[in-house]
């Protein structure tokens, strides 16, 4: 089993997603869409809500969305936490290269400004991601990554 299958899917209205592979399928097909990837995760006391978003833009119009929605254990670390983003979003993205042929962009949720904790991160996670042949988007932009945030309360 794979990441796809170990958790079920919805679309932003809460409404489940029967297979998966069907609509990644009817999405990615037509050219007028762009595939994108985003994961975030919310710690609580005693787990770590993970959602990974499959966002299917239309450049003017908006995205159709996916998610899954599952928990894990807490890291120690906020570091730990933000690779264990990356590679959902790494494993999902892999996976929709062997159902369409075509690279999603994934959207991470680090942020460029030195201030910001997650900076610390930035050129691991961003290389890893283009080191595997991925384009990336970081905040402000990873738009993805924040449609995950909205469903990780």
């Amino acid at each position: 089993m794979n990441i796809l299958d170990e958790h079920p899917w919805q679309d932003l209205n809460g409404e489940p997603i029967a297979n998966i592979r069907e609509y990644i399928n009817r999405y990615s097909k037509s050219d007028r869409y762009s595939m994108h990837v985003g994961t975030d995760t919310k710690p609580n006391s005693d787990y770590v809500t993970v959602i990974t978003t499959i966002c299917f833009r239309e450049k003017g119009k908006g995205a159709v969305v996916a998610y899954q929605k599952c928990r894990t254990s807490v890291f120690p670390s906020m570091r730990d936490r933000l690779f264990h983003e990356t590679f959902v979003s790494l494993e999902v993205a892999n996976i929709l290269v062997e159902i369409t042929g075509k690279r999603p962009t994934i959207h991470s949720d680090v942020n460029p400004k030195k201030d910001a904790l997650s900076n610390v991160t930035i050129d691991v996670i961003m290389g890893m991601i283009k080191g595997m042949g991925y384009p990336v988007l970081v905040k402000p932009d990873a738009w993805a990554a924040d449609i995950a945030d909205m469903y990780t309360r």
